[in-house]
């Protein structure tokens, strides 16, 4: 097995797709920092299955998809895919070619494949143990394994000692059985709780089954008596009702006629209420209009005072500005002559400043002229002195050159005679390379005609297999189908049996009689069953009849009245309550007569007579026609009730939903009563279900032949298809190769050729480049002659200007102090004459503000007079409204008194008509208060009736009508309600009755039985799994240990061969415990004492951890090997001979390194760069060795 090739996209900085081939040998990957070179072998950690988003040099997972530059979007994905050949079938799979691939989302999603296949991250995983392969095995070795190696804690190593050792599967295993031996222990301890809590439950729910028992036995014969009592209190309390109605219709019609009187009287007074009410109305509004006017006087009068106040105070305004006008002016005044003294100031002093100014003039020119002299000299020696460098530095590199030169010579003539030995070495390459092509390219042309046979062979086998693989998924599905619907009809059967052997639905004195029967078969003679185990019904009709016969469906049919009373005594004798029993012998039928059921035959909604829709033995015949011969069944309620009308209510009349028309004109109807429904279908539905299960289950055995058949069809498909694939992928693979090698022939071709007329061109460029040089040679010798002249005339004319510049520097400095002495008095000139201008301008800026606020003041004189003006005319109009309202108010005076007269007259009237008002309605409350008395007692009766219906339905789910059928002849009610409550005692007696408990008993016994068995199983599985830890645990200690010694001696063995001599030791801290123990590691360097590794120096610490990897290759080689970096610590020496060492291993296991050093570089086959032109993204440049020396 190796590793063939890397393809990644999205991951890190690698945007664009990139595929990485991998042959033989070693391949280097290189690039400068920050390049995205290790992120290769993040790519390989990653698809491998690392989970550490820390390892791979992130914060998240999210965080190796590529995100985004500043000229590209960030991708949703990052995939990266591995290939290995596997014709060795090194790995558990039936592949020549694995392909495992890994993807992530940025939602967070991740996805594994083998061969495009989903698959776990366990499989994956487990595909690769104990190869060396994985992200923690020792076939990925970066920076980070060998600080692990070099860590100072002896437990870090172990991980690389167990890989190599080869007990990670196990290791893997142990820890699965061990997670199931703690889940067995915690379902073992669940168990435990769970049966002592059912072992405290079980004597309690025994105790409490019993009681319950007791309670049904009480509680059926408590419902016999009750129902009769309330029947009979019903009837008396509806005789007392209807006298009560009665003396209610008489009083009620009193109070109609008074009433009626009452309604006149009243009309009158409402018709003097609404004129008095008009009334009202017209002497509110006179009011308000009065008081508006008088509200409207006092305003106008408040606002003449107001005004006269608002007049004084502008008057008194315009005093106060003219005042403040004068002083203004005064100030404008003083103002304008402290502006003139200051003008004449500023004149004298800008004079001063102008002659002092051409002064400094005079001494700048004088001093710029000395500067300039000054800086001529200095840039003038100064260039002389560089002229002097620059020869120099010229005669030293014409003297390199010369030499130079002289080599070149040499060198020339050397090269020219080994082209001459190259080009007669690649002639022979190229003949070679020819022959090579011709072969290929005709292997090549055979390959592609079997490939196009082969897919169209796939292609065929693969249509072939849909259409099996569909029809398959088409019949498993109605496989499944018809499984739900046999388990769902199966359970039905099952528990319609159970509740039809348990007798559920039937009183428990029914169920008593019925099992002492099956008990024993003496009590059993003459005793047939209940009558719903004795007759057949149609679905259709079962609600009728069920509802037709109620109760009666319990009853007991036996065959004389001998046997009846046998069974009663039975239930006497048990005090197990009370049951009805029919006597084949003493009941006998009720028939219509055949013209009444002829003209019913005739009727709309007709369907029969109960008894004729009822399949039953002959022998019970009678029992049948004396219940339901005289029920007619009819479609529905409307039906029934024309039939009823049309008889006269003669008798029983039933739809098919069950709603009842009795003889007597009552109905009862409504939802169907769930506590008696059941018992009639139960042994139909029973029979039904059994018959269907047959039909489904012969279905399901064919529906089994036919997938079975389908599943052989569609595995003989997969298995041709297969076959097929991996022939073609062979084919491919064949070819694949072989246009490589075409390719690399090709390319070796046209470098040879490439090569040849380089070297040609090469030789011809020599001989030239021989002639020219030694022309060239004798150049230089007589250029240096020139230039030792030049420098030493340059060397005198420095000195002259030397001393020229020492004379100028002294009379620059008499000059300087004379223009200081200027300077300091403008200066001060400046700054007088900056303050007199300031203090001018503030000057200016006081008089514009004085003249604007003259200007206000004389605007709000203006305003004030103005102001005045219009006040007066304001309270002139005042006056004229003041008048007007005056001789209004008057008016309304007069007006008001006279509707007040008005008013008088009509409330006289209406004191008359409300005192026969009350007298009317004494009367009537008198006969209301007689019509409440009776209402009351109404009331009471209709409640009472109420509260025992309600009492009956609440109780035992009975209405009136239904209470009838179980009415019972009792005698004197008393001792009946004597009983009754002696009974209530006895209940009472019970306390607290948890009549679910029988059923509760009966399931906790059989939970308590099945927990048992179960935590016997748990037990032997628990011993099971401690004795394969225990092996699994053997078998790792013997492996670990053989291992270790062998990895320990070849650890010694390249340690030696690496440092030149030495002795290296792995040591087991704690050997008591080998599986958990740490791993120090004692090296001794030639020429020092025996250490730890911790003491060593960097180099050697680095140099030894790759001696230790190197150690477990040499013992079991991993297919292929990915280094990132692991010699960088090295010097160049050391790099060398880690290189060599490389190159040895390289024979038997495939190496990728990741590296910048140079040794390593030089040894590789193939080298991958990485490069980063644009900003954020990795790109892959491939080359080879032969390619890069050239």
């Amino acid at each position: 097995m190796h590793l063939k090739r890397l393809e990644v996209q999205g991951f890190k900085s690698f945007a664009e797709k990139i595929v990485l081939e991998f042959n033989s040998g070693i391949t280097a990957v290189v690039g400068p920092n920050g390049s995205g070179k290790s992120n290769i072998s993040d790519a390989i950690r990653w698809v491998l299955g690392e989970q550490s988003a820390k390892t791979l040099r992130g914060g998240k997972m999210e965080d190796v998809i590529f995100a985004g530059t500043e000229h590209r979007k960030p991708l949703g994905f990052a995939e990266v895919s591995l290939c290995f050949d596997n014709l060795d079938k090194a790995l558990p799979i039936d592949y020549s070619e694995v392909i495992v691939t890994r993807r992530v989302y940025r939602s967070g999603e991740s996805e594994y494949k083998i061969n495009k296949t989903n698959c776990r991250l366990k499989d994956i995983t487990e595909l690769f143990l104990d190869t060396g392969i994985g992200k923690d095995g020792y076939s990925i070795i970066g920076q980070g394994r060998v600080d692990e190696i070099l860590s100072t804690k002896s437990e870090e190593r172990r991980h690389i000692f167990e890989e190599a050792s080869g007990i990670m599967k196990y290791k893997l295993k142990k820890q699965e059985a061990e997670k199931k031996l703690e889940m067995t222990r915690q379902n073992l301890l669940r168990i435990n709780d769970i049966i002592t809590e059912l072992e405290s439950q079980l004597e309690p729910l025994k105790e409490q089954s019993d009681k319950a028992k007791r309670y049904l036995s009480l509680r059926e014969n408590l419902k016999e008596l009750e129902v009769t009592v309330y029947v009979e209190n019903i009837s008396k309390l509806k005789s007392k009702m209807k006298e009560i109605e009665n003396d209610y219709s008489s009083v009620k019609n009193h109070i109609d006629t008074e009433s009626k009187k009452l309604e006149e009287i009243t009309m009158l007074n409402q018709k003097n209420a609404h004129i008095l009410k008009d009334i009202d109305e017209k002497l509110e509004s006179s009011k308000k209009k009065y008081y508006s006017l008088e509200g409207n006087l006092e305003k106008c009068n408040s606002e003449i005072k107001l005004n006269e106040e608002k007049k004084n105070n502008l008057k008194a305004n315009i005093n106060r500005l003219d005042d403040e006008i004068d002083e203004i002016n005064k100030k404008i005044k003083e103002l304008d002559n402290e502006e003139e003294l200051r003008k004449e100031k500023v004149c004298y002093l800008k004079e001063r400043y102008l002659e002092y100014t051409e002064k400094l003039d005079e001494y700048n020119k004088k001093l710029q002229a000395v500067l300039d002299n000054l800086s001529e000299d200095e840039k003038y020696i100064e260039k002389l002195k560089e002229n002097i460098m620059n020869r120099l530095d010229i005669q030293a590199d014409k003297k390199t050159q010369a030499n130079n030169v002289k080599n070149h010579i040499e060198i020339i003539q050397k090269r020219q005679g080994s082209i001459e030995n190259e080009l007669k070495q690649l002639s022979l390459e190229k003949d070679m390379e020819n022959i090579k092509l011709k072969d290929l390219k005709e292997s090549i042309s055979n390959t592609d005609n079997i490939i196009f046979n082969l897919k169209e062979k796939i292609d065929d086998f693969k249509n072939k297999k849909l259409n099996v693989n569909a029809e398959l998924e088409k019949h498993k599905q109605n496989q499944n189908n018809l499984r739900s619907e046999i388990h769902v009809k199966v359970s039905r059967h099952k528990m319609l049996s159970n509740m039809e052997s348990n007798l559920e639905g039937y009183s428990r004195s029914v169920k008593m009689v019925l099992k002492a029967c099956k008990e024993s078969s003496e009590f059993g003679q003459g005793i047939h069953g209940a009558l719903a185990q004795l007759i057949n019904v149609e679905k259709k009709y079962e609600t009728a009849i069920e509802m037709s016969l109620g109760g009666a469906l319990q009853n007991i049919v036996t065959s004389t009245e001998e046997d009846a009373k046998r069974a009663i005594e039975f239930l006497k004798k048990n005090q197990i309550g009370r049951a009805t029993f029919l006597p084949i012998s003493s009941v006998k039928g009720r028939y219509f007569d055949e013209s009444i059921l002829n003209e019913l035959k005739n009727q709309k909604g007709f369907i029969g007579i109960a008894s004729d829709l009822v399949n039953v033995d002959s022998l019970y015949k009678g029992i049948i026609l004396s219940f339901l011969g005289r029920v007619v069944v009819v479609d529905n309620l409307d039906s029934g009730i024309k039939i009823a009308r049309r008889f006269k209510y003669t008798f029983k009349i039933v739809t098919l939903d069950g709603d009842i028309i009795s003889s007597t004109g009552s109905m009862s109807g409504g939802s169907k009563n769930t506590k008696e429904s059941g018992i009639l279908s139960r042994n139909r539905e029973i029979t039904e279900l059994g018959e269907d299960v047959k039909k489904l289950k012969a279905e399901e055995i064919i529906l089994e032949n036919k997938i079975v058949e389908l599943s052989k069809m569609l595995s003989a498909l997969i298995e041709d298809i297969s076959i097929k694939e991996e022939n073609l992928r062979n084919k491919e693979h064949l070819k694949i190769r072989d246009e490589s090698h075409v390719m690399q022939i090709e390319e070796s071709i046209k470098r040879i050729d490439s090569k040849e007329d380089m070297l040609r061109q090469e030789i011809i460029q020599l001989k030239k480049q021989e002639e020219d040089t030694k022309i060239e040679f004798n150049k230089y010798i007589e250029e240096l002659k020139d230039i030792e002249e030049d420098i030493k005339n340059t060397k005198e004319i420095v000195t002259e200007y030397e001393i020229k510049h020492k004379e100028n520097q002294q009379s620059k400095d008499l000059i300087h102090e004379d223009i200081t002495q200027y300077k300091i008095s403008i200066n001060s000139i400046k700054e007088n004459i900056q303050g007199v201008e300031e203090a001018l301008e503030r000057i200016s800026k006081e008089k514009d503000n004085l003249n604007k606020s003259i200007e206000i003041k004389v605007l709000d004189r203006e305003n004030s007079h103005k102001e005045i003006q219009s006040i007066d005319e304001e309270n002139q109009g005042l006056m004229n409204l003041i008048k007007g309202y005056k001789e209004e108010k008057v008016g309304k005076t007069l007006e008001i008194d006279r509707i007040i007269e008005e008013k008088k007259v009509l409330e006289e009237e209406s004191s008359d008509i409300i005192e026969k008002i009350t007298k009317i309605n004494k009367d009537i409350i008198s006969l209301k208060e007689e019509y409440g008395r009776l209402e009351v007692r109404k009331t009471k009766i209709e409640s009472e009736i109420e509260a025992i219906q309600n009492k009956m339905w609440d109780e035992y789910e009975l209405t009136y009508t239904n209470a009838l059928e179980f009415k019972k002849d009792v005698g004197n009610i008393a001792k009946a309600q004597k009983r009754i409550n002696e009974l209530r005692n006895e209940i009472k007696d019970l306390g607290y009755v948890n009549v679910a408990a029988i059923e509760e008993y009966i399931k906790t016994k059989e939970r308590y039985e099945f927990m048992s068995v179960q935590r016997d199983d748990m037990e032997n599985a628990k011993d099971k799994l401690q004795k394969v830890i225990n092996e699994m645990v053997s078998i790792m200690k013997r492996q670990f240990m053989e291992q270790f010694k062998l990895i320990n001696e070849s650890f010694n063995t390249v340690f030696r061969e690496l440092f030149d001599g030495g002795h290296a030791e792995l040591i087991l801290v704690d050997k008591e415990n080998v599986l958990e123990s740490g791993i120090e590691i004692e090296v001794q360097p030639p020429g020092k004492k025996l250490q730890n590794l911790m003491l060593l120096s960097g180099g050697e610490k680095a140099f030894t951890a790759i001696a230790l990897l190197f150690a477990i290759l040499r013992l079991n080689p991993t297919p292929f090997c990915v280094l990132d970096e692991i010699e960088a610590a090295l010097d160049d020496a050391n790099v060398y001979k880690f290189a060599q060492y490389l190159k040895k291993y390289s024979s038997y296991t495939q190496f990728a390194v990741i590296t910048h050093r140079k040794g390593t570089m030089e040894i590789a086959d193939t080298l991958y760069g990485v490069t980063m032109e644009e900003r954020g993204v990795s790109k892959i440049v491939s080359l080879k060795m032969g390619e890069i020396i050239k």
